[in-house]
């Protein structure tokens, strides 16, 4: 669906490992006009992490993409990553998503609660639902 709704296969990458050894579920990058970017198109060059972690002068270079472009790490979040009867995050999605922040992502949570609720059973709610979260606007 997710591949559907950016325009192929080759603008998503899924389970990609971020320098700070996070496992983000999907990850893709929009232009700045909103379009997303199929992989191989352009020249990302991703961090690299120093040879020991504890090593000080080696920096962790920041990714470098287009003008204007976003890069988005989209994350399903399970049952585990809420606290017991209410919708409040625990601390390692609350962690993994501040960390991601940094890195430059803009982080898109889907919580399992609203995933698998009856108001997307269907696919076109679905898809309506990604692009909403993904480009902020609903069905065209």
């Amino acid at each position: 669906m997710l591949a559907e709704v950016l325009g192929g296969t080759n603008c998503v990458k899924a389970s990609v490992l971020t320098p700070y050894y996070h496992r983000i579920d999907f990850e893709c990058i929009l232009d700045k006009r909103k379009k997303a970017l199929p992989y191989g198109s352009h020249s990302i060059t991703l961090g690299r992490l120093p040879e020991t972690l504890w090593e000080s002068n080696t920096q962790i270079t920041e990714s470098r993409l287009p003008p204007g472009a976003e890069r988005i790490a989209l994350e399903f979040l399970d049952s585990r990553a809420f606290c017991r009867n209410i919708p409040h995050l625990k601390g390692k999605s609350a962690m993994q998503k501040r960390q991601l922040e940094i890195l430059g992502y803009r982080v898109i949570q889907i919580p399992h609660f609203e995933w698998n609720s009856m108001a997307l059973s269907t696919k076109e709610a679905r898809m309506d639902y990604l692009r909403e979260c993904i480009f902020g606007e609903g069905k065209s």
